[in-house]
């Protein structure tokens, strides 16, 4: 009998975890510009391609424990644990724990091939939020890259860089040179990329590919760059592309990726923060000037300023809600523009990891003064992320 009450007692607890954890409700760039050259001055809305938080239960270690097979670990919900930590053992009770006095999660082992388990990754705790990772550990985890970068860059970026900028192309077109890349992407796990809706309508999976560690496309050797096959394309189930509202999208690839100084996850941004008045980056292989079709070869980047809402809505007819987050050169000639659409917004957070706060979704032809770029607010779709990555896997 004591038997009995012990795994319906850890059976009640799993499902009133998961009752609490699934309940999830959800809610152009074109090229980065970065010169003093005049552009059109037609106002004409063009698409920008061619062709978590505690409260969102992100992934975050949180109490050391002993896990199976006398592991260290961390506790965690059990969502995040890349291995089935209640399947398998007797002592059921013993790997359960309580977070935080409110949620019940797992002991989940730091490093799943020395508990012996199958599971193992480089990195385990994606996607991630950027502050969800102490000051000191600057080694694992997203948002990090194998090179050091500056914010005042004004040209091009350097190799691995922004090791999780992802490339969108036709296999056809680029190889008959008509096509280099339509839109871009940022790496968030080993099989999710984050874009924008927009960019793949009208698209199939079978008919795109996604490039990982690209930086020189007109060179072959500089960088170890990796071509995968496209499984799924999940856009927003409420994406408008009369508005482009809720231009926000998830690719997952066909096999996982693996990381390395070139391929690198970036991570998700904090909640409840607008990051106006902060210096941001965006970057990307699209056109340098608008109205020019000159794709840059070179992964090119440039800092701007995260616009006042209201000044950004105040500089527009079209509708700009609090799901958007507007960035550009106040002055003009800065900004993102055609081929950098479903590109990172990113920004770097006090403890040196970089997140991204915005998907390059649209704006009025590109670099034009008191009128920025305009982005997807990646922070008000971390419910909707998370459904539709860890959720799904």
């Amino acid at each position: 009998m004591p038997v009995l009450i012990h795994y319906w007692f850890v059976i009640l607890l799993t499902f009133a975890y998961f009752c609490d954890t699934l309940v999830l409700r959800p809610e152009q760039a074109d090229s980065v510009i970065s010169n003093d050259e005049d552009v059109n001055r037609g106002h004409i809305r063009r698409k920008r391609f061619l062709g978590l938080s505690r409260k969102f239960k992100l992934n975050k270690r949180y109490q050391e424990c002993i896990g199976p097979g006398d592991a260290k670990g961390h506790c965690k919900h059990l969502t995040f644990c890349p291995i089935d930590v209640l399947t398998g053992t007797r002592a059921t009770l013993e790997y359960l724990c309580v977070i935080e006095k409110t949620f019940v999660g797992v002991c989940c082992p730091d490093d799943v091939a020395l508990s012996g388990m199958v599971g193992s990754q480089l990195i385990m705790d994606l996607p991630a939020g950027g502050d969800d990772y102490g000051d000191q550990n600057n080694i694992t985890g997203c948002g990090l890259s194998a090179e050091g970068r500056t914010m005042n860059s004004k040209q091009s970026s350097r190799v691995q860089e922004w090791p999780w900028l992802a490339a969108f192309y036709h296999p056809e077109d680029y190889e008959q040179r008509s096509e280099q890349q339509f839109c871009g992407g940022a790496v968030i796990t080993d099989n999710h990329i984050l874009s924008a809706a927009h960019c793949f309508q009208g698209e199939s999976p079978q008919n795109i590919k996604v490039r990982l560690g690209e930086y020189d496309f007109s060179k072959s050797n500089e960088t170890r760059f990796r071509d995968y096959d496209v499984a799924e394309i999940i856009n927003h189930e409420n994406f408008d592309y009369s508005t482009y509202e809720n231009d926000i999208a998830i690719v997952r690839l066909a096999e996982p990726t693996s990381f390395n100084s070139y391929i690198w996850p970036i991570c998700l941004p904090p909640t409840g923060v607008n990051f106006e008045d902060e210096t941001v980056v965006v970057a990307g292989w699209g056109y340098k000037k608008y109205g020019v079709a000159s794709f840059s070869e070179m992964l090119l980047q440039v800092s701007i300023p995260v616009w006042n809402q209201q000044k950004c809505v105040d500089s527009f007819l079209q509708r700009i809600t609090e799901y958007n987050i507007c960035a550009a050169a106040y002055e003009g000639g800065k900004d993102s523009c055609q081929g950098d659409s479903g590109g990172p917004l990113m920004y770097q957070l006090p403890n040196g990891r970089w997140v991204t706060i915005g998907v390059v979704s649209w704006g009025l032809e590109c670099g034009n003064v008191g009128s920025p770029g305009i982005y997807t607010r990646v922070n008000r779709y971390l419910p909707w992320i998370i459904k539709n990555t860890i959720a799904k896997t």
